[in-house]
């Protein structure tokens, strides 16, 4: 049920971006699962939409650096992290998934690991001309949320999307802050 829920709720996100020119940004993507829907939901909607990236922001190394506006009920620091290597695995996956889709030579996905608030400002420097239509937040900690809004809401667009994953949950206050 819980897997379902998520596709069908990822999908309906991705149906109201269609018109909407831009990249997908995601920002803690913990194993991909969520890169890997919206790579197949880009397959079946817009097969032959290359402008449209996924690119993926990460630690991989899990929650770092709680804020006392965090109050984390169920997490502490090194939660959700993954195994060592895991973008590469990832990497992988998210080219076998292109594969099957049409234009395959046309890498239409980025992962970028480390502390979004030291990538973010260079890959956006490097990338001024693009715009974003889904910004997917799911740092669960309040600085890097907030970082990231004030970093990237000049490279929203009208019709753009904000989703924020933890939104209005105790157990994680700071994203909602």
């Amino acid at each position: 049920r819980q897997s379902l829920m998520r596709i069908l709720f990822l999908d309906e996100i991705y149906k109201k971006i269609l018109n909407t020119e831009g990249h997908i940004a995601e920002f803690g993507c913990k194993w991909g699962s969520n890169l890997a829907l919206y790579t197949a939901l880009r397959g079946i909607y817009e097969p032959y939409n290359h402008n449209r990236k996924v690119i993926a922001f990460d630690t991989f190394q899990g929650i770092k650096g709680s804020s006392k506006k965090d109050k984390l009920a169920i997490a502490k620091d090194g939660s959700y992290s993954t195994k060592k290597g895991h973008e590469k695995k990832l990497n992988e996956i998210l080219n076998i998934l292109e594969s099957f889709c049409p234009i395959p030579n046309i890498k239409k996905h980025e992962l970028i690991k480390g502390d979004v608030r030291k990538t973010l400002a260079t890959f956006l420097k490097n990338n001024k001309h693009t715009v974003y239509s889904l910004i997917y937040l799911d740092m669960d900690l309040y600085a890097p949320t907030k970082y990231v809004l004030k970093k990237i809401l000049p490279f929203t667009t009208k019709g753009s999307i904000i989703v924020f994953d933890e939104s209005n949950w105790s157990a994680f206050p700071g994203p909602t802050l």
